[in-house]
């Protein structure tokens, strides 16, 4: 490989590294919105606020999700 295939290389692994935490970062934030949405919607709805915060805690996080199935691939 020469010099110039190992400079693009790492231009594009840099890249796609920050694109990547970037992407993690965004997916965080709207799962933090979805679940306060969420747990507005309860209220709004009737469902006490305890048991509206509850159910909110419960909603599922794709990126923990994403994390896991990496770590199950490794094994």
């Amino acid at each position: 490989m020469d010099l110039r295939g190992i400079l693009s290389s790492i231009y594009h692994f840099s890249r796609l590294s920050i694109q990547s935490l970037g992407l993690i970062a965004k997916a965080k934030y709207k799962h933090r919105k979805a679940k306060a949405t969420f747990r507005e919607t309860l209220i709004l709805y009737g469902i006490p606020p305890e048991a509206a915060r509850e159910l909110a805690e419960a909603y599922p996080n794709p990126i923990d999700e994403i994390f896991n199935l990496v770590k199950t691939a490794k094994i």
